[in-house]
């Protein structure tokens, strides 16, 4: 209610802290505003109104998720120096057999997936055993059907796995094993969820459908979303908002805008042009947050709306971008979140020493200012008599 201005009880600062240690993914937060869209459609709201309101939730999404994005990226990172790593502090196979029992005495009293293990149970937790192991870090032994071949019959859907993975987190727990580790086996898991489910891996299978037709064609075709996201970039150099990640040389933009294209035509099927595992490494190390996300997810609204896009195109053409938010906003969400428990856990008296003291900032400030006075999109602020007292103001304000 509050969020949609209406009145409110809710302390919005409890958000972060209440979802923190939940395992709240940007893919489940996108279900949930694909569920807020239909109740919207459903109730007779207009497709603009329905647009905005979910403009407005997406701010949100960051108290939601980033407790998980962050243990989950961290944990990743980890996995990527080795699983043979992972597999010892597991135990090695005899450690994790005993955990894969572990699991199994938890998950055939678990209402909500032991009718899928009941029956042939010692068969399918022998296999399981065999494919965990080998999963995560063992010897390579799995010799069985390929995963989407045993499960397209049995309507395993994203609760019965999230359940599972839940599980699979209380066996790791009742073993001892530290959060860090836990995060791990987790990382190692979610990738085969695809296969259990039975669903695409490519970019395409994002796209929406209705009537039979894909997206792309709701909104015109090749050459209508060529001509949006010409008109989207356009704005994002003129918005100040975002204006700083899209002002480039000119050679720069076209090369931006054509991958920005191609995403977007694979996404809102057509055919798949871009590689979707590049957009993670190319975002990595920029600082870009959520707020410039929703930025520039703004913009691409405005850009199709002057276009005549059909309203419910556009709706869920807002779904299709945001499933990829985590790939571009991951490595600023990270950074921003460990330096803050840092310092919080050491305190701004220890930042300020790491700095160098005094003698530190002051030299830094120093080089801030020499770069400043060069740069002509900001040195207009910092012309003038009064620039040493700015710098004296914004030291004293640093320090």
């Amino acid at each position: 209610s509050g969020q949609f201005g209406g009145p409110t009880n809710y302390d919005v600062n409890d958000l972060r802290p209440t979802h923190y240690s939940m395992n709240i993914s940007d893919y489940h937060f996108d279900c949930i505003l694909d569920i807020i869209k239909q109740v919207l459609l459903d109730a007779g709201v207009k497709p603009k109104d329905s647009i905005e309101a979910l403009m407005i939730l997406q701010p949100v999404r960051a108290d939601v998720t980033t407790g998980f994005t962050v243990r989950m990226e961290m944990a990743r990172k980890n996995v990527e120096k080795g699983k043979d790593q992972l597999f010892k502090r597991l135990g090695e196979s005899e450690g994790i057999t005993q955990l894969i029992d572990s699991l199994y005495n938890i998950a055939l009293m678990d209402n909500r997936i032991k009718d899928f293990l009941t029956e042939h149970k010692d068969r399918i937790k022998a296999a399981q055993t065999i494919y965990i192991v080998e999963l995560l870090g063992g010897p390579k032994s799995y010799k069985g059907k390929e995963l989407p071949d045993i499960h397209k019959s049995l309507g395993i859907n994203d609760y019965h796995f999230d359940a599972f993975l839940a599980d699979f987190a209380r066996a790791l727990m009742g073993g001892g094993h530290p959060e860090a580790l836990i995060d791990e086996v987790l990382v190692s898991l979610e990738p085969v969820r695809a296969d259990v489910l039975c669903r695409s891996r490519d970019v395409g299978s994002a796209s929406v459908m209705k009537n039979g037709q894909a997206l792309l064609e709701r909104f015109g075709g090749d050459q209508n979303l060529e001509t949006v996201v010409e008109a989207m970039y356009d704005k994002c150099t003129e918005d100040t908002r975002v204006k700083f990640h899209f002002e480039k040389a000119k050679a720069k933009q076209r090369q931006i805008r054509r991958k920005m294209y191609q995403y977007l035509s694979g996404a809102f099927g057509g055919p798949v042009q871009y590689d979707l595992a590049q957009l993670r490494p190319a975002h990595y190390n920029m600082n870009i947050t959520d707020y410039h996300f929703d930025v520039v997810a703004e913009l691409l609204v405005k850009a199709a709306k002057d276009m005549a896009v059909d309203p419910e195109a556009i709706m869920d053409a807002q779904l299709v971008v945001c499933r990829v938010r985590a790939d571009i906003t991951t490595g600023c969400t990270v950074r921003m979140e460990l330096a803050k428990k840092k310092n919080n856990t050491d305190g701004m008296d220890q930042l300020f020493q790491r700095l160098g003291g005094l003698d530190g900032v002051m030299a830094m400030i120093d080089r801030l200012y020499e770069c400043v006075e060069r740069d002509k999109r900001i040195n207009i602020f910092f012309e003038g008599a009064k620039l040493q007292q700015i710098k004296r103001s914004q030291t004293d304000f640093l320090i």
